[in-house]
């Protein structure tokens, strides 16, 4: 397959079919491989500075890449930096799609560091719970460029130049770089090299069953599955169409950045979406969980809304108020919007525009939230809480997440090319400038075991001394580990093919990591 470029789909109605075309005919409505329902486009100045954004939201676009830069970020008649970059990033936002920039590389200009610089340049990182990871889009030179399938590099050259690349990013945002690829242009051009797995994968391949992968991947994050119609009013541009490869929480773990939860102070419970957000929201959990975490999205005119971080949706105040919350809502409309207002005991109350009442944990928490009240008391007070981050490390050393292997009952270990719940941990706020790492795996803390003389493995119910371990950021943008345990650095042993253990007075190769939300 021969891609023509990143673009986006102009869409304007859901059918059962797919995403159907403004202007366009039936026939342009391609829909997505069947298992994969979270749909998403992708842009650049092909298609013109006129999207209707909005329509994508209607027409069931979650999330969006946008051409940020194309070689080396100098002036080049061929519109770099992207004229439309702003445009578009600013309509995706603004109707509450997930949004990234990408950058088109050419290898054989200059530097995958400098590269990479040029395209947080143009579109900085924000860690704010709605921006996808910076995307390399690494294949074919177009024809004009009259290079080589491979940018007339050996794929040694081009591996190190990619590396360049996401190391660039790694350091300066603490996130993975996406990377935007085809098989078959993969293989050949670096080698079959596996030493990317870590980052996460956007597949190009124009199919209705699942695409084969490039060396080193096991699985795909994002997929382009086809071409969609012809874009009203362009002459040759036809855009790509992506799903996401998993469920509405997994797409909000790729964006990262701070989720919101609500405690309601009645009962000292969490709020949750139940059934994964198919009944009302009630005050009805003891702890977070992925139906307890939601998205805080600025709904303008002093209003947020909340989206669900369990199936994408947002909370809406149903029937004007006259039924409980449930994130039930695509798009944020009248129901959506609710207003923060902070009390002064250091709680806040939700203010329906619905209907001008506050949200209730009525009966004390027994029963659904409703907007149901013109005055705040106990049933009606909330505490906004950040849950703990989630993070994974990636081992300077040889590129390969540190997991709890065999779900926490196996030392930690730098092993892993991707990430699952094992390569998961919640970074827990310990006191005094310590932090501890929970497993998401079995749900038990990180132990520097006898005193750090054994492995590091999550074996503990709760954060004592060897629990805790204090950050040391590195100039080069990595993370080191220091055991309180014993005053060790936690070190990835035999460049990690050993599990890790607070072994290390010094901080060298084998104790760097790459800390990443």
């Amino acid at each position: 397959m021969v891609r023509r470029g990143l673009a986006v789909l102009f869409g304007a109605v859901l059918v059962a079919a797919g995403l159907t075309v403004v202007g366009a005919s039936p026939a342009g409505a391609i829909p997505p491989p069947p298992g994969y329902p979270i749909r998403g486009v992708d842009v650049s100045y092909y298609q013109g500075p006129s999207l209707d954004w909005a329509a994508l939201a209607r027409g069931g676009a979650k999330f969006a890449y946008i051409r940020a830069s194309e070689q080396d970020g100098q002036p080049v008649p061929n519109n770099n930096p992207d004229p439309f970059l702003a445009t578009n990033l600013a309509g995706a936002r603004a109707n509450g799609l997930y949004a990234g920039a990408y950058h088109r590389a050419r290898p054989d200009l200059s530097s995958g560091r400098q590269q990479a610089g040029v395209l947080l340049d143009f579109a900085p990182y924000t860690v704010d719970g709605r921006t996808l990871p910076p995307m390399l889009d690494i294949e074919w030179p177009r024809p004009a460029w009259g290079l080589d399938d491979c940018f007339d590099m050996t794929p040694a050259q081009m591996v190190a130049w990619i590396e360049d690349f996401v190391n660039e990013i790694a350091v300066r945002t603490g996130r993975q770089a996406m990377i935007y690829t085809n098989t078959n242009w993969w293989n050949p051009c670096t080698g079959g090299s596996t030493r990317f797995a870590a980052n996460p994968l956007f597949i190009a391949n124009y199919s209705q069953d699942p695409p084969p992968l490039p060396a080193g991947w096991p699985s795909f994050a994002l997929w382009q599955h086809a071409a969609g119609a012809q874009i009203p009013g362009s002459d040759w541009a036809t855009p790509d169409l992506d799903v996401f490869n998993g469920g509405y929480a997994a797409l909000a773990q790729l964006v990262g950045g701070p989720a919101t939860s609500l405690l309601a102070t009645v009962n000292d419970k969490y709020v949750s979406a139940e059934r994964a957000g198919a009944d009302p929201l009630i005050a009805s959990r003891p702890a977070i969980g992925s139906w307890e975490q939601f998205d805080r999205i600025d709904a303008g005119g002093g209003f947020v809304a909340l989206r669900s971080r369990i199936n994408g949706l947002y909370v809406s105040a149903e029937r004007a108020g006259a039924a409980p919350l449930i994130a039930s809502r695509p798009a944020i409309g009248g129901w959506e919007r609710f207003r923060v207002v902070d009390n002064a005991d250091g709680t806040i109350s939700l203010l329906a525009n619905a209907n001008g009442k506050y949200v209730s944990a009525e009966k004390a928490g027994a029963a659904p939230l409703i907007a149901s009240r013109t005055a705040i008391n106990t049933w009606e007070k909330f505490r906004a809480v950040q849950p703990p981050p989630l993070v994974t490390l990636l081992a300077s050393v040889n590129r390969r997440y540190v997991s709890a292997a065999n779900a926490g009952a196996a030392p930690l270990v730098a092993s892993r090319p991707g990430v699952g719940s094992w390569e998961q941990f919640d970074q827990v706020d310990a006191g005094d400038g310590f932090v501890a790492f929970r497993s998401r795996g079995n749900g038990r803390y990180v132990c520097a075991e006898q005193a750090g003389a054994a492995p590091l493995i999550a074996s503990r119910t709760a954060i004592g001394a060897w629990e805790k371990f204090r950050i040391i950021d590195n100039a080069d943008g990595t993370t080191s580990l220091l055991a309180n345990a014993n005053g060790k650095y936690v070190s990835a042993e035999q460049a990690g093919a050993a599990p890790l253990i607070a072994s290390r007075t010094a901080i060298g190769t084998w104790e760097k990591f790459f800390r990443l939300v």
